[in-house]
């Protein structure tokens, strides 16, 4: 246990090693990363090529500390060529012009030159000050190529790490600077190895930039995505902690696993609450869980803020409804492909019974979160997928005069739907292709024909009349309200229930029945 006298008196506190947090993590304070490294250490410091690798991951997930480790630990020395390890590190977030980022790379190969080689500096400086007095872009691109070739002429592999990569999409707006960056990085005689941090893949960040066309993300490879902490990684980070006792130790583990997921960012700002609190005692098994809640609590702030930095990316990227239906369902929209990203990218995990949030605190976070998806385009799609399903099932019974036919047996729905449809018309023109009456039914009058034809329209339903009754009555009994004031009278529990009976219903339209294959909800 590390103990250091912190006041100038007599006091000794234990000192925090997680005081840090939020702040890159190297040396004897990094933890885990195994896979990671392996696979971006066989493919840029081991392979005779030098390959450029990427790492992609949502936000404090620890991409930075994971580069700057992979620099410190194997940017020395020579590689398989032997050429010697030149490390650069270059934040591309805060740059103001496209050229910059490529001066900067130039700079600092120079730079490191005059510290360890000075006689390489001496060699290829005319070439670096050529290339520092050029003002426009296609000499720049040229001289940069002619620098870079010397320095490579002299025995040197340079490693540059690309931190905050995302920046670029606003840096660069037109394919030159992309397809600069992939021609020294592709080009044997230049050949400088990129490790490219940042929260969107390569290629995103480039489709977003630019109409125009770069294949800058075809030299990565395989994107390298570190997510949440292993339980062995953990296990490592809570070593840390000068509480050497079992018990506490494995009271924390199950603290942070439960509520961070092992986010590493959360659970070093946890921990580091933790410690401050047990600065000056060691923790008494009975105070344990009022003390975790303690440590919870005061870290709500950052943890929120956490959350809403992860939320936001998806936001921007439309696929926040994708994370709420792989959740929460019903799962209309999305498949096993976009849960798979979604658990590699460290937001979701798989449980006994399906998905979950990583944590329970941003499971928690997520259910208070409404969805961008209003009530009443949710209410369309289920009154969509129902009237298809429905119209089907008819169809399948009677054939194609079935609209005669369940009109004539229910003479009072049909004239009314009939004079909807011709109303609708005066504003509208002809209906479209493939229109029926039950277009413009409402849910009751929707349930009082599956009721009466229920004999024959069963096995397109898949479950018991009193089921899909109960549901639809529900969400009919808010239907017209809404339809004049979205939420008018009705509370919140209600507007809950009517939530989830539409979800229901279209998690029942999606699976197919025993009358009918999968519908193509629209």
């Amino acid at each position: 246990m590390e103990l250091t006298d912190m006041t100038g008196d007599d006091s000794i506190v234990m000192t925090n090693p997680y005081a840090s947090y939020g702040n890159q993590v190297t040396g004897p304070d990094f933890v885990g990363r195994t896979d990671q490294i392996r696979s971006i250490r066989s493919r840029v410091f081991q392979s005779y090529g030098s390959a450029s690798s990427s790492i992609v991951g949502p936000p404090r997930v620890g991409k930075s500390s994971l580069a700057r480790e992979l620099l410190d630990r194997y940017a020395v020395g020579r590689n398989p060529r032997g050429l010697t390890f030149l490390p650069l590190w270059i934040t591309v977030m805060g740059r103001e012009t496209e050229q910059s980022l490529f001066r900067e790379l130039a700079r600092s190969v120079q730079r490191w030159l005059e510290r360890n080689a000075e006689a390489d500096a001496d060699r290829v400086k005319p070439s670096f000050d050529r290339l520092d007095g050029v003002v426009e872009w296609d000499d720049l691109a040229i001289y940069l190529g002619e620098y870079l070739r010397e320095v490579r002429y002299c025995g040197y592999q340079v490693v540059a790490v690309l931190d905050e990569f995302d920046a670029a999409g606003k840096l660069f707006r037109r394919a030159a600077p992309f397809e600069l960056l992939r021609t020294i990085a592709y080009d044997d005689k230049t050949r400088v190895a990129l490790i490219v941090t940042s929260r969107r893949e390569i290629g995103d960040i480039i489709v977003r930039s630019t109409p125009e066309v770069s294949n800058l993300h075809q030299i990565f490879g395989v994107p390298v995505q570190p997510g949440c902490f292993r339980p062995t990684e953990l296990t490592a980070l809570i070593a840390r902690s000068p509480h050497e006792s079992e018990e506490f130790r494995a009271a924390a583990f199950a603290w942070l696993s439960r509520e961070t997921g092992g986010q590493p960012f959360l659970a070093s700002a946890w921990l580091s609450q933790l410690h401050d609190t047990l600065a000056d005692h060691s923790p008494e098994p009975a105070e344990l869980d009022a003390l975790f809640s303690a440590a919870e609590r005061a870290c709500a702030s950052v943890t929120v803020h956490h959350h809403e930095q992860m939320l936001e990316l998806l936001r921007d990227e439309g696929r926040l409804n994708t994370l709420l239906e792989v959740l929460f369902g019903p799962r209309v929209t999305v498949g096993p492909a976009d849960a798979d990203r979604l658990e590699k990218e460290g937001l979701i995990r798989r449980t006994s019974s399906g998905w979950a949030a990583f944590s329970e605190t941003f499971q928690r976070y997520l259910t208070l979160l409404e969805r961008k998806v209003d009530d009443w385009p949710l209410w369309q799609k289920t009154e969509t997928g129902l009237r298809d399903a429905l119209a089907d099932a008819l169809r399948a019974a009677y054939g194609d005069d079935w609209e005669i036919r369940v009109s004539e047996a229910q003479p009072r729905i049909g004239a009314e739907c009939e004079k909807r449809r011709k109303q609708a018309r005066v504003g509208l023109g002809e209906p479209a292709a493939g229109d029926t009456f039950l277009e413009w039914a409402f849910p009751k009058e929707l349930l009082e024909i599956m009721t009466l034809h229920w004999v024959y329209v069963e096995p397109f339903f898949g479950r018991e009349l009193p089921e899909w009754a109960e549901r639809i009555e529900l969400v009919a009994s808010v239907r017209t309200p809404m339809a004049h004031n979205r939420r008018a009278a009705k509370t919140p529990r209600e507007m809950e229930d009517f939530r989830t009976a539409c979800r229901e219903i279209l998690e029942w339209l999606s699976i197919p029945a025993a009358g009918r294959p999968r519908p193509a909800l629209r």
